[in-house]
């Protein structure tokens, strides 16, 4: 099996991925996805080393969601 894929599959059900999925949602919600990606991308630019999670979480507050 693709790595990239087992690697997802594993953690599916973690909350990380409930977190991003939260934060996915939030931002559906308010209307502002593409916004909020897009920061959240630029913030993994800046930030090789944070989680996705992490950038979404400071993209939805930038954002003052």
């Amino acid at each position: 099996m693709n790595p990239i894929k087992e690697e997802f599959l594993k953690n599916v059900n973690s909350e990380n991925m409930l977190g991003i999925v939260e934060c996915i949602t939030i931002a559906e919600n308010a209307g502002l996805l593409v916004e909020i990606v897009h920061t959240a991308l630029g913030e993994m630019k800046k930030h090789p080393k944070s989680s996705p999670l992490l950038c979404l979480q400071i993209a939805i507050q930038d954002w003052d969601i």
